[in-house]
């Protein structure tokens, strides 16, 4: 009998056990590493003298791997033989093949030269400091490296320092001290002798110390810098003496040398020519033709377009004069490409016509063409009003008086508010490439003037005699631009709502435009300054700011 009652209840109790079991999940590996390698040890000490041997050693708490250390692991004062780096489990060996100057203090910067193994965390900026003397040298300087013209961080500069004040010196000679800017732009040399600098920055591309690209981005200062205590950032804020950290804006100097790019035949009858630089003075000669052809340049003057009034059947011959430079070349006529089996042949036989300033307040409806449009005495547009209770139909003529037209206005007066259809018929517009315009419907509701918003900017100027050249951008489209000589108020009506910023320079040669800088002629990039804040305009609504270039330094 009681075996009989034991029995169940054993086996009962295993079958819990397994459905219980069966609710096991898998396991989720734990939470992932985010945080870089520690130091434990470093041998020598950090900021040791009398430094005699060949190596240094430093011990992390888990496995790493080294990341570019030929960029990312900065020697002051640079060394002329690469040094050898080895892993030796979680040991970092650095083993010298030069022979270190005596009574020196040698300064290494890491700068995410050191990950974890597995999530690749870096350890960031470590500096560690050694003599060769009997001490260490305790000055300093550092500074900040801003962007001339947008004026952000300039991260990632190699930043040098030379005793001796001779312009040649960083297109020549090694420094006396490198650094590197952080993230943030920042920089600094600490353990440096006392003394007076030369101070001078690049984005150096072909890692060789030196200022020896016309497309690396430098930076530099035109007086020589001191460096001063490290005591001296012990002391409080009402002892510590007054010491401005340094800004350096970088820039990429302006190529001077004009070149043409290969030209561009998108289409039959459209021919691009891009250039190095803007052009200020183009001629064109046609050596072996007389073709008629509109020509157009792009707001930068860097690239002018030419469209042809006639088919193009044979090679051209032109000789083309972009300042002082002179090239010839051959058109070929346009050779038709297969898109995925599709010949283009049939998207080119129409004229492609866009519309823009639908219904806005202030602006007329305006069509774009895709190609130069041919003369047109008159031509009917169909101005359709939807309402609630009824319709209205109008029909308006207009023309197209001159030749080699890209865009016509199409003034119309609106309703507020309400909402209209354009109609245009087909085959109306043709272009000097035989082409000609599908019909067109035009839908839109014509906005009312409390669907703008309106910015006053008191704008307060230097009184140094120079001019001023302020712009107000909508995201990165320029809106518009008012030149400044003295301090002014100016008022932007008919925005649309939206966020907008306010952009200044100094125009020193006074030619409309920002202009770069110049290290051979020590010449610094046109001075910027950017409106702190985003201007939000709302419909209806006025706003008023003040931008006091007195305030930027």
């Amino acid at each position: 009998m009681q075996n009989r009652i034991i029995f169940p209840s054993l086996l009962i109790f295993c079958v819990s056990l397994l459905f219980g079991c069966a609710k096991i999940a898998t396991p989720t590996g734990g939470q992932r590493d985010v945080t870089a390698p520690k130091i434990i040890t470093v041998s020598p000490n950090n900021n040791s003298v009398k430094f005699e041997g060949n190596l240094i050693k430093i011990s992390f708490d888990e496995y790493f791997t080294l990341n570019n250390p030929t960029e990312n692991i900065l020697f002051s004062p640079p060394l002329s033989k690469s040094p050898e780096y080895s892993i030796k489990g979680k040991t970092l060996v650095i083993k010298f093949k030069d022979t270190l100057q005596p009574q020196t203090t040698y300064n290494i910067l890491f700068s995410n030269a050191i990950k974890d193994y597995h999530e690749g965390n870096p350890l960031g900026m470590f500096h560690y400091s050694f003599s060769t003397g009997d001490s260490i040298d305790r000055f300093k300087i550092k500074g900040k490296i801003v962007d001339a013209k947008k004026l952000e961080s300039s991260k990632d500069f190699f930043v040098m320092l030379y005793k001796n004040n001779i312009d040649s010196l960083p297109l020549t000679s090694l420094p006396n001290y490198i650094t590197k800017s952080n993230d943030k732009g920042d920089f600094v040399f600490n353990n440096i002798s006392p003394g007076s600098y030369k101070i001078f920055a690049i984005k150096d591309i072909n890692s060789n110390n030196k200022y020896d690209l016309p497309n690396e981005e430098i930076a530099f200062l035109d007086t020589i810098v001191y460096s001063y205590s490290s005591d001296l950032d012990s002391l409080s804020d009402n002892l510590k003496i007054s010491i401005p950290d340094l800004t350096l804006y970088s820039f990429v100097a302006t190529d001077t040398i004009q070149k043409l790019q290969r030209y561009e035949n998108p289409m039959a009858g459209i021919y691009i020519f891009p250039y190095k630089i803007p052009v200020e003075v183009f001629s064109a000669t046609g050596l072996n033709n007389s073709y008629q052809y509109f020509e157009k340049f792009n707001t930068s003057r860097d690239t002018v377009t030419w469209y042809f009034k006639q088919t193009v059947k044979d090679s051209l011959l032109f000789k083309l004069v972009a300042d002082n430079q002179v090239d010839t070349v051959i058109l070929k006529p346009y050779t038709q490409k297969q898109v995925r089996g599709r010949n283009r042949v049939k998207e080119e036989t129409k004229l492609k016509v866009t519309a823009i300033n639908k219904g806005e307040y202030n602006k007329p409806l305006t069509l774009r063409f895709s190609y130069p449009i041919q003369p047109i005495d008159s031509f009917d547009v169909m101005i359709c009003t939807i309402g609630k209770n009824n319709n209205d139909t109008i029909i308006r003529k207009f023309s197209v008086p001159d030749s080699f037209v890209t865009q016509i206005a199409i003034p119309l007066e609106y309703i507020e508010k309400k909402s209209y259809t354009i109609l245009i018929r087909d085959s109306i517009f043709w272009g000097y490439n035989n082409t000609t315009n599908d019909s067109l419907k035009i839908d839109f509701v014509a906005k009312a003037l409390k669907d703008y918003g309106t910015l006053t900017m008191n704008y307060t100027i230097p009184s140094d005699g120079k001019r001023y050249v302020a712009t107000l951008y909508k995201g990165e489209t320029p809106i518009i631009t008012n030149n400044l000589s003295s301090s002014e108020t100016i008022s932007y009506p008919f925005l649309n709502p939206d966020s907008y910023r306010i952009v200044i320079f100094c125009d020193d040669n006074e030619n409309g435009k920002w202009d770069s800088g110049d290290y051979y002629n020590k010449k610094q990039a046109e001075k910027t300054f950017i409106f702190p804040q985003t201007i939000t305009i709302r419909a209806y609504w006025e706003s008023e700011e003040t931008f006091d270039l007195r305030e930027f330094k």
